[in-house]
C-alpha cells in the first residue's frame, strides 16, 4: 500500500458533527450498552498551532471517542471558532463530516500529494490535516500523525 497516495487502506476513525456532544454521547452509549467516554474540549489551552482555510485559529472544539472493536467514532460539537466543523454544521448540519486513515510521519506529504490529486488541505493542526474531498467522494478526508 505505500505506493499509493494514502498509503493505507484502513479507515481508524469516523467523525459526525453534532449540535450537542453530550446528547449524542449519551444516546449512543446507551445504544451500545457501554459507558460514556468524557467530553473534552481540545486545544483549549491554544496549544496545536491549527489553521482554517489558511488563517489561524484556535481550533477548539467538544469531542467524544468510542474506541469500537475497529474503529473509532467521534462526535464534534464545533465552538464559534472559525472551523471546517462550524461551516460543516452551519452549512449542511449535523452528519457524518470525516473518515481518517493514519498518516504517521508522513501527513503533509500525504496532504501535499493529495492536493496534487484535486484534494486541496482546508485545515490542519499539529497532528492532523483535512483535505476537502466532497464533490468527489461526498466525505471529508482526514489524515491522522498518530501511531
Amino acid at each position: 500500500m505505500e505506493h499509493t497516495i494514502l498509503g493505507t487502506t484502513l479507515v481508524c476513525q469516523i467523525a459526525i458533527i453534532v449540535r450537542d456532544v453530550e446528547k449524542a454521547t449519551l444516546r449512543f452509549a446507551e445504544l451500545l450498552g457501554v459507558p460514556a467516554p468524557t467530553i473534552i474540549m481540545a486545544n483549549e489551552d491554544g496549544s496545536d498551532t491549527v489553521s482554517y482555510m489558511g488563517q489561524p485559529t484556535k481550533g477548539r472544539v467538544r469531542l467524544s471517542f468510542f474506541h469500537m472493536e475497529n474503529v473509532v467514532i467521534e462526535f464534534i460539537e464545533p465552538t464559534d471558532d472559525p472551523s471546517t466543523w462550524k461551516e460543516f454544521l452551519e452549512t449542511k448540519g449535523p452528519g457524518v463530516h470525516h473518515i481518517a486513515f493514519k498518516a504517521k510521519d508522513r501527513m503533509l506529504e500525504t496532504a501535499a500529494k493529495l492536493e496534487e490529486f484535486g484534494f486541496p488541505l482546508i485545515q490542519n493542526g499539529n497532528k492532523y490535516a483535512y483535505v476537502e474531498s466532497t464533490d468527489d467522494l461526498g466525505v471529508i478526508l482526514e489524515l491522522l500523525d498518530i501511531d
